[in-house]
């Protein structure tokens, strides 16, 4: 950049009147930013539906699934004898349970040896000494010795316990009240013999053999079990035996989960509502003429409250009658009220199990397609009629022909499908945050009008640096001047 004369000699602003001639060229980089900002939030605000659709898409997974409609839920009729909780899917209505003993867990064999150590991380003193650690490890009979040296002046009563537990000798070490405890991890006998320890651990030590577990045993049914433990798994069903009650059979009765069932058909509607509500606010919502996205420059010279309204009135309106948006809540509303085909003379629909529009009124119409729940009906159809509400759910269609096929899929197969194709075309439209690459319309589109604003800020630079040139010239012509009238004045005065 060379030298600007800044009307040194004409005394005029010229920093300024750059300025001001700049502003007139710079209106086309300007419609250009207000332009790309509009695009921004067009595309931004296609993104946060696609995130509605998504969340309500992920809803959905459950309700394609028939496990969602078979939940079952068990009851005992006396808890503190057996206790019972689903985990699976019961085949049968009750069950009853008798208790001929309980079990009791084996008791793995150990080794104590009190000592009289306070500080376990200190060193235990005395010369070096041996644990030898004996164990049929094979169960054929045969006693392996596993020796393990330690030094008296450095090893503590914690590095001993590690050396054992990191050893192979088969038993397991910790300290703990002065006591330390070698545990057979199998359960199986074992001895320790020790040698030359300033712990006189021999003479301090109490060796106990290991029990075997007693198994639990009891009746469902009638017929005669065994368990290691008091809790197993019998038929998607976790029981839990408390106390014996021979010749005195409780029952377990299973039956459907209603409640688990109504709550997740009731959450899908709740988001389905919300969800339908925020769409149709945004593709109504009202366009404001006259204005348009703020410059930085713009919102600088605004009070920040002021410049927040005008900014909120621009955005108003981006996604107004939205075609793709209008189109696929079109379609989602038509996949909930077109029956469903289960069968050449039988279709079902929401509005049979208790799911239907909103109350006919004079405002009906601008509930704009939200679902309202007769939980009475719908608890009543869940309890009576689960396999209609499994159906109409969760049909699934294997029709050649696309029409068919449609009919006879359940609801929330034909949502999600209908969910899927709405988000393809809105990330056509406007991209998504998760990909890396940009390929859609508007994505192109902002691409473009970048570039397009990239090469009129080079044009403005030239055309700037140009109007500098001129106003230079300009001020070395008047300095000129003035230089040479002040000569001629000089020459005139002397004479």
């Amino acid at each position: 950049m060379g030298i600007r004369m800044t009307g040194m000699a004409s005394g005029m602003d010229t920093e300024k009147m750059i300025k001001d001639l700049m502003k007139a060229q710079r209106e086309p980089v300007n419609r250009l930013q207000r332009s790309k900002y509009s695009v921004e939030w067009k595309r931004d605000a296609y993104r946060d539906m696609n995130s509605l659709f998504a969340d309500l898409q992920n809803t959905m997974k459950n309700l394609r699934m028939s496990s969602t409609f078979t939940k079952k839920a068990v009851a005992s009729d006396n808890d503190s004898i057996a206790s019972a909780k689903v985990v699976g899917t019961p085949s049968l209505p009750s069950y009853t349970v008798e208790v001929e003993s309980l079990a009791k867990a084996s008791t793995p064999a150990r080794a104590e040896f009190l000592t009289t150590v306070t500080d376990p991380k200190a060193a235990v003193g005395g010369p070096d000494f041996t644990l030898t650690i004996k164990k049929d490890t094979n169960g054929d009979g045969t006693m392996e010795e596993v020796p393990l040296t330690f030094a008296g002046g450095t090893d503590s009563i914690e590095s001993i316990v590690n050396k054992i537990n990191s050893s192979k000798s088969g038993v397991k070490a910790s300290f703990f009240d002065k006591k330390l405890v070698l545990t057979a991890e199998d359960g199986k006998d074992f001895d320790v013999v020790s040698t030359n320890n300033s712990l006189n651990l021999d003479a301090n030590k109490t060796y106990t053999s290991g029990t075997a577990g007693v198994p639990a045993k009891f009746k469902i049914n009638g017929v005669e079990y065994t368990s290691a433990t008091n809790t197993f798994k019998y038929d998607g069903i976790d029981f839990t035996l408390k106390q014996t009650n021979v010749n005195a059979a409780i029952t377990v009765s299973s039956k459907t989960d209603e409640d688990s069932i109504f709550n997740t058909v009731k959450d899908f509607v709740d988001k389905y509502n919300a969800i339908i509500e925020t769409i149709n606010k945004k593709i109504s919502e009202p366009k404001y003429k006259g204005y348009q996205p703020l410059l930085d420059e713009e919102k600088d010279a605004l009070p920040e409250k002021t410049a927040e309204k005008m900014e909120t009135m621009a955005r108003s309106g981006i996604l107004l009658r939205d075609p793709i948006l209008s189109s696929g809540l079109n379609e989602l509303r038509r996949a909930l009220s077109t029956p469903v085909q289960v069968a050449a003379d039988k279709s079902l629909s929401l509005s049979q199990m208790g799911i239907t529009g909103p109350p006919s009124g004079k405002n009906a119409y601008q509930e704009n397609g939200k679902l309202y729940i007769n939980e009475t009906k719908l608890r009543e159809s869940i309890r009576n009629n689960g396999e209609d509400v499994l159906k109409l759910f969760t049909n699934f269609s294997s029709a050649g022909t696309t029409s068919d096929k449609y009919k006879e899929s359940g609801v929330a197969e034909r949502l999600y499908s209908e969910l899927s194709k709405v988000m393809d075309k809105v990330t056509k439209e406007a991209g998504s945050v998760s990909s890396g690459y940009d390929d859609s319309s508007l994505g192109k589109k902002l691409k473009q009008t970048s570039e397009e604003i990239d090469r009129w800020e080079d044009r403005l630079k030239l055309i700037e640096d140009r109007y500098w040139k001129q106003f230079s010239a300009m001020e070395k012509a008047m300095s000129k001047s003035q230089s040479q009238g002040s000569w001629f004045a000089q020459m005139l005065g002397q004479r």
